[in-house]
């Protein structure tokens, strides 16, 4: 309600701006998903435990009837060399790859491919590169390892291949990177997202899998080690460059770099113990290797290291709409202000059932200031009937006018019967007018909310 010169009658158009966004590093892709819940990842965790026990229950009764007698007590003291024993071992770590997946794929987030990287899928360009930069770390190091031992004195050993070498050789190239990329995707993939989901800094998503990642490798203190540096390791590249290539192709590398060493008899893959030197090695492996990956974000601007989301609008606030859009008034009080009922959730004036008044009146403060009677009185309806003004009260959205009419002694034309908003009784120590014969006297208070 306003006078026909205020400011806001001739409102100008609204400006266009331009759409919010945010950047998420990998860890942080849950909120990519408008629908993903904080408690998602822990039922999701649930699905994954529970998929994975029935597939490696499967897999084991499989491998039983394919190779019977070939399993017998503890897996972990067979030796490893045997292609069986190879395949179970890898094999079986593969099943957490569509357990992870699938669980994935009921709760979310939203797509599937976030669980590979920001853009939503796995990039093979990218992880190809990864490869040979890993490769090539890997043989730089282990040629410099050989090289200072054989200044030092040491011999050259014979290559001498395990029994079934060809089975093993098809286990290492098909068996194993899958086997390293399930355990990507679920300590530096699932872990960390569920993490990142509830802490922002990235440190946390990177180190607190790391423990769960090293208790799953049946080693001595210094093998631990050795593998928590690689962990770590993993889990920085995997933050830096946006995805799980990287960690994969360095995981990969390495399993496969141990398991040919140990088919051509150059290190015994039954062995579980290490020793302090052998940190420098990992050590110099995967701080050279981290660095090489930096470098190569850097240089190759196509590889996404965040994911940009465009944020909802931000709630607008309640615009009046155009004056002639306005319907006749209820009423009006000696300074000509009149009453006028805005749905502010639809912008939208609503019309007043006069069979329902009076109306409570209340200011911008919900303050109430008086009556406005809408009722019929024998079929006519008055749309003038109001009480006093609340003292000290001044109404942003009416002040009734006693008589029904403008200075100038128009009336105020009645409204039609049509939806209304929802009311309450007005304030304590009103007084309504009286209820015409036959009629009901009730005093409810517009408050914006229109249920019909």
């Amino acid at each position: 309600m306003s006078h026909a010169s205020a400011p806001w009658s001739r409102p100008s158009p609204p400006v266009q701006e331009p759409p919010r966004t945010r950047s998420l590093f990998y860890h942080r892709l849950a909120h990519a998903d408008p629908r993903h819940r904080w408690w998602m990842p822990l039922v999701e965790g649930l699905i994954l435990l529970a998929v994975l026990l029935l597939l490696t229950i499967g897999f084991f009764l499989i491998m039983v009837f394919a190779a019977p007698g070939r399993i017998e007590g503890d897996i972990l003291a067979m030796d490893q060399l045997d292609p069986v024993v190879f395949f179970i071992l890898f094999g079986s770590v593969v099943l957490m790859l569509p357990s992870a997946l699938l669980a994935r794929l009921v709760l979310g987030p939203r797509p599937l491919g976030l669980i590979f990287s920001v853009t939503g899928r796995i990039r093979w360009k990218w992880l190809f590169t990864c490869f040979v930069a890993a490769v090539a770390i890997y043989a730089l190091i282990n040629a410099i390892a050989v090289g200072l031992e054989l200044t030092a004195g040491g011999r050259p050993v014979s290559l001498q291949p395990a029994p079934g070498f060809w089975w093993l050789m098809a286990s290492l190239i098909f068996v194993v990177p899958l086997q390293c990329a399930a355990e990507e995707v679920v300590f530096r993939g699932y872990l960390a997202q569920t993490i990142g989901r509830w802490l922002k800094h990235p440190a946390w998503a990177i180190l607190l899998p790391v423990p769960l990642f090293v208790l799953g490798h049946a080693y001595d203190i210094w093998g631990q080690l050795s593998v928590g540096i690689m962990a770590v390791a993993m889990g920085i590249i995997t933050w830096r460059t946006g995805g799980l290539e990287a960690a994969i192709a360095l995981h990969a590398v390495n399993n496969m770099t141990v398991s040919l060493m140990a088919m051509v008899g150059l290190t015994d893959m039954n062995d579980t113990s290490g020793a302090p030197t052998d940190l420098i090695a990992v050590t110099l492996i995967n701080g050279g290797y981290v660095a090489l990956v930096f470098w190569l974000v850097r240089r190759n601007r196509s590889v996404a290291v965040t994911r940009t989301i465009v944020l909802p609008p931000p709630p607008q606030p309640a615009r009046l709409p155009e004056l002639d859009h306005r319907p006749p008034r209820l009423s009006a009080d000696a300074s000509g202000l009149a009453a006028y009922v805005l749905d502010p959730a639809t912008q939208r004036y609503l019309v007043l059932p006069p069979q329902y008044g009076p109306y409570s009146v209340r200011d911008g403060q919900g303050r109430y200031v008086g009556l406005l009677d809408t009722r019929t009185a024998h079929g006519a309806h008055t749309g003038d009937d109001v009480a006093p003004a609340a003292p000290g009260g001044t109404s942003s959205e009416s002040t009734p006018r006693p008589n029904g009419s403008d200075p100038h002694g128009t009336p105020s034309p009645a409204p039609p019967a049509g939806p209304h908003g929802t009311t309450t009784p007005p304030s304590p120590g009103a007084t309504p007018p009286p209820a015409a014969p036959g009629e009901r006297n009730v005093a409810p208070t517009y408050t914006g909310r229109h249920d019909g």
